[in-house]
Formats: C-alpha cells, structure tokens, sequence
C-alpha cells in the first residue's frame, strides 16, 4: 500500500494547522479581553464615584469662597469708610503708651535714687 501525499494536500495540511492556532491565539486574546475590560468597568465605576465627590465639595468650596470674598469686601468698604475714626483711634493709643512709657520711666528713676 502505497500512500502519496501530493503537495496541495500537505499545503491544506499546514493551512488547517495555522487556522487551528489561530482559533486557540483568538481564544486566549478574547480571554485576555474580558479580563481587561472588566478591570477598566471596576476604573471607571471607581472614577464616577471620585468623580461625584469632587462635584460636591466643589459646589460646596465655591460657596464658602464666595462668603469669604463677600465678607472682605464688607471689612474692605467699612475699613474705607471709617478711616478717620480709626487713624483717631491708633493715636489715642500710642498717646496713651506714651504716658505709660514715661510715667514707668520716672518710676524706674525713683526706684534707682532710692
């Protein structure tokens, strides 16, 4: 019994051995994908919930500077607005400090001759 092999068959052959790896290498890659795209969903869920955080205090931050700006305005324009009274004010102070100053001075010369 004599079996030739002519070489259109050895060419369907090796033909259906590569399309045979093929299948097992897309087998592997679709395997390789699910994983991968569950990983990425688990991501993005995780971005979305960081995502809805930061929303929030933003909101909530932008509120509080808004406060904040509106309140410094506020001692700004009274600053402004009662400049004479406070100028009046600091040189009663340092008037005031000055007697204090020299009435310690005078003392501390009284202690000394003593």
């Amino acid at each position: 019994m004599d079996a030739m092999i002519s070489l259109k068959d050895v060419g369907l052959i090796l033909i259906f051995v590569c399309l045979i790896i093929l299948i097992i290498y897309l087998i592997f890659l679709v395997k390789n994908l699910i994983v991968t795209v569950h990983k990425t969903n688990d991501i993005l869920d995780d971005t979305k919930v960081v995502t809805e955080v930061l929303q929030r205090r933003t909101t909530d931050i932008d509120g509080i500077i808004d406060d904040v700006a509106e309140s410094v305005s506020g001692v700004t324009g009274a600053l402004k607005g009662e400049e004479s009274t406070i100028k009046s004010v600091s040189s009663i102070a340092k008037a005031v400090s000055s007697v204090v100053g020299l009435i310690r001075g005078n003392n501390d010369k009284d202690d000394a001759e003593k």
